[in-house]
């Protein structure tokens, strides 16, 4: 069975829009498309009658402006109400196409028409909507007619959102519309590349924390990393790695073992093995702590489990984002399989064995999406890695053979780790980190072909997330 549709977050139809025109679509075309599907589906809903279109100034009323264009095409009577003047290009050039035959209106009519096709806010709007849209969303609710609403209502998730009877969602629903709950909501194929929303794209790094010129020493996220001891080079891979995020800080509460980079503040058990620590040890570092990666070197014997599942029990009472990677997931597995759903934050990070153990079934795409929750997010590794939090996946066909090489694994979850301490999504950490790293390694793959290794990969990171972050005009990624 393939995987479900993918329900996503309303912001996210920004970055799928920037991945289309990256693979090549043009979104004119797009919203061409997107206008048609709303004139055809305004005709089923009001065969006779006006049509009023009230438009906003950016995509969204482009598409709306489509919308009118075709339905007058169709001898329908159409109203335009823009809401705002057109801004973005495309909404200004389906504007000025609009047939003499269109009424523009200054204002909603005094005649409630047949039906509104409700283009105003898009989903990239966030937050209760500010005059003089607020004022126009109270209007156009008093018309009291039925509403056709543009990929969301308008207000969504405000007091002012427009009760649609229907919305029409472009190529992919929207999560928030089942949150809501704002009644019945179906989605048209306008023709985006799939690519563009079922593969990891370049475009998820507009999500990377920026660092704050004005800030100081644990403005930028302060990580504490629990492993080492058996395998100590694990852990000084994922500290390594976490530091190329911009971390500010990261901590490693380790066992004994060889001395780590001076850039790592290091908290040591005297013993071999890392083992539960007092309370009064380790809460402390967990209250500093903006996210805790576990298991990087752990090893499996007696005592490193039980200095695992405390450390993750502390991190998630207290709301504190949590890495769960290599050993520390076999030691979790009852912790994780078990958790109540909730508003913790955790990021699984599993090979395909170890996915295997943790699920207890088998490993198919379909079955870790189902296990996935957004409380529980996937990422699980293979030739095509799968990032899942139960409602949307992506995949990331990147990657070489020879990341089978000791420590890229570390790697990742490091990178993973640093961006939730900077405040990061687990979904958001997973896929930038797995873009990053892979993208890493197949430049790598290129040039050295099987002679490079995971102190190699570190070292074209710098490189390569400059090559994402260049062309969105984020480096160096500085605000304020």
């Amino acid at each position: 069975m393939p995987l479900p549709a993918p329900l996503v977050p309303l912001l996210e139809g920004t970055l799928i829009d920037e991945a289309a025109v990256a693979l090549g679509q043009d979104l004119g075309e797009l919203m061409e498309r997107a206008g048609a599907a709303l004139a055809r589906e305004a005709q089923l809903m009001a065969s006779e009658g006006v049509i009023l279109v009230a438009c906003g100034p950016s995509n969204n009323g482009g598409d709306g402006y489509v919308c009118a264009r075709l339905l007058a095409a169709a001898g329908r009577q159409v109203q335009v109400w823009p809401v705002l003047k057109p801004k973005s290009a495309l909404c200004i050039a389906q504007a000025e196409q609009l047939p003499e035959s269109v009424d523009i209106l200054a204002r909603p009519p005094a005649k409630a028409p047949a039906l509104l096709v409700d283009a105003v806010l898009g989903a990239g709007m966030r937050g209760r909507p500010r005059e003089p849209v607020a004022s126009a969303l109270l209007q156009l609710r008093e018309l009291r007619c039925p509403i056709l609403s543009a990929d969301v209502p308008s207000g969504l998730g405000s007091d002012l959102c427009l009760p649609a009877k229907l919305t029409l969602c472009f190529q992919v629903a929207k999560l928030e519309l089942l949150r809501h709950s704002v009644g019945e909501f179906k989605t048209v194929d306008i023709g985006v590349a799939p690519a563009a929303y079922q593969d990891v794209q370049p475009s998820c790094f507009r999500r990377f924390p920026v660092l704050k010129r004005t800030g100081h020493k644990g403005t930028h996220g302060e990580l504490l990393v629990i492993g080492g001891g058996v395998f100590p080079g694990a852990l000084e891979f994922a500290c390594r790695a976490a530091v190329m995020t911009g971390c500010d800080l990261v901590r490693a509460w380790t066992a004994e073992g060889p001395k780590l980079p001076p850039g790592i503040v290091v908290h040591r058990q005297m013993n071999r093995v890392l083992a539960p620590a007092d309370a009064v040890e380790l809460t402390p570092l967990l209250v500093r702590a903006s996210a805790v990666l576990i298991g990087n070197g752990l090893g499996r014997e007696p005592g490193a489990h039980e200095a695992a599942q405390q450390a993750f029990s502390l991190a998630v009472e207290m709301g504190v984002p949590v890495i769960v990677d290599a050993d520390a997931i076999a030691a979790l597995g009852d912790q994780l399989r078990e958790l109540e759903e909730g508003d913790a934050r955790i990021l699984i990070t599993p090979h395909r064995t170890e996915a295997r153990n943790l699920i207890g079934s088998g490993i198919d795409e379909e079955t870790l999406h189902a296990w996935a929750r957004p409380d529980r997010v996937l990422l699980a590794k293979g030739t095509v890695d799968l990032i899942s939090d139960g409602w949307r996946w992506q995949r990331n066909p990147r990657g070489n053979a020879r990341m089978a090489v000791g420590g890229t694994g570390d790697v990742l979850a490091g990178l993973a780790a640093g961006l939730m301490a900077r405040g990061a999504s687990p979904f958001d950490a997973a896929r930038m980190a797995v873009l990053w790293i892979t993208t890493a390694a197949d430049g790598l793959w290129q040039e050295l072909g099987p002679c490079y290794d995971a102190d190699s990969v570190i070292a074209a990171l710098p490189a390569t997330l400059r090559g994402f972050l260049k062309p969105l005009g984020m480096w160096p990624p500085v605000s304020g």
